[in-house]
This record gives C-alpha cells, sequence and structure tokens, in this order.
C-alpha cells in the first residue's frame, strides 16, 4: 500500500467512521474502520507505515468525536507499530492470518484505549469488555471483506502493468549467470 493510497484508505474510514457513529449510534456492535486501515497500513508497509497511519488516523477520529484530543491517536500509533513489526517477524499472508491480526490489533487496541483512560483522573471510557469482544470480532470480518475487495483491485492493476523492456524480459542471461 503506497503512501497515498494509505492515507486516502484513513480518510475513508474517518469520514465513514464518523458518519456512522451518528447515524446507527444505538447499535451493540461498535466498528472501528480506521483501526482496520492502520491494521492493514501497518502489515503492508511495516512499522513505520503504521506508525504513521495510526497517529494520523487517531488524531482526525479524536478531533472529529469531540473526546479528549490524544487518546485514540496514541493507542491507534502503538497499535499500528506493534502490528507493523509482528508482521515483519510473521509470516502474515492470507485473509484469515490478516484478519486474526486485526482481531488481536482490536484488543490491544482496547487494553490502550482504558489503561489511557485510567490514567486520566477526570474522563471514564464509554463501554467494557463486552463491548469489545463484539468489536473485535466486527473488525476481523471487516478486516477480511476490505481484503477480499481489495485483492481483485490489485490483480485488475497488476495485468495493466507491462513488463519493462531489457534483458530480463527478453530472456537474456548474464555471463555470470550458471
Amino acid at each position: 500500500m503506497s503512501p497515498a493510497q494509505a492515507a486516502l484508505a484513513a480518510a475513508a474510514a474517518v469520514t465513514v467512521q464518523t458518519t456512522l457513529a451518528w447515524s446507527v449510534s444505538g447499535t451493540v456492535v461498535n466498528l472501528d474502520l480506521p483501526l482496520v486501515v492502520v491494521v492493514l497500513a501497518a502489515l503492508s508497509g511495516g512499522p513505520l507505515a503504521g506508525l504513521w497511519t495510526g497517529t494520523a488516523t487517531g488524531l482526525a477520529q479524536d478531533v472529529l468525536s469531540g473526546g479528549i484530543v490524544g487518546v485514540s491517536g496514541l493507542c491507534k500509533c502503538v497499535t499500528g507499530v506493534a502490528v507493523g513489526l509482528a508482521g515483519e517477524r510473521l509470516l502474515v499472508t492470507t485473509t484469515w492470518q490478516r484478519s486474526l491480526m486485526a482481531a488481536a490489533a482490536t484488543l490491544l487496541h482496547a487494553g490502550c484505549f482504558f489503561g489511557t483512560y485510567a490514567l486520566i483522573p477526570t474522563a471514564t471510557p464509554i463501554g467494557g469488555w463486552t463491548e469489545v469482544a463484539a468489536q473485535t470480532v466486527a473488525n476481523a470480518v471487516a478486516a477480511s471483506i476490505v481484503i477480499g475487495a481489495v485483492g481483485p483491485v490489485r490483480r485488475w492493476q497488476r495485468s495493466g502493468q507491462r513488463q519493462r523492456p531489457g534483458p530480463a524480459a527478453e530472456g537474456w542471461r548474464s555471463r555470470y549467470a550458471p
């Protein structure tokens, strides 16, 4: 995922998330689309992509949601770096592995979120661990849906690319190759 694609996906996720939060405020499951984007950006770009995507997405979500500015930014930043580091060390290639990583990232994000709010004496987070469990399942399903939707688009983009002319395209071998 290129930085421009990550920025566009993060902006779309924050916009959809803040729009849906106002229109569907009475539901049981609270889907966190920006966190799904942070996880997928960190898996494809590494910890640095997770850091910047998480920071920008979290701060934008904080500003637009009306909460304490910085809490979600910090938690998404930490989660993005952790997922990026795990993605570098583990082989995470299939859809179910990425969905499992999104579920683990949701649990890490919730722990960081509740821990940060525990340090602030005047604020308390809304919700509990039952909501976190529902959000974990919802984020894993959303990640698999996003991966399933993006896969055919990437294959279509790759099929339209031409192979560069040169020795590799024409089957030439180097004199040093066996």
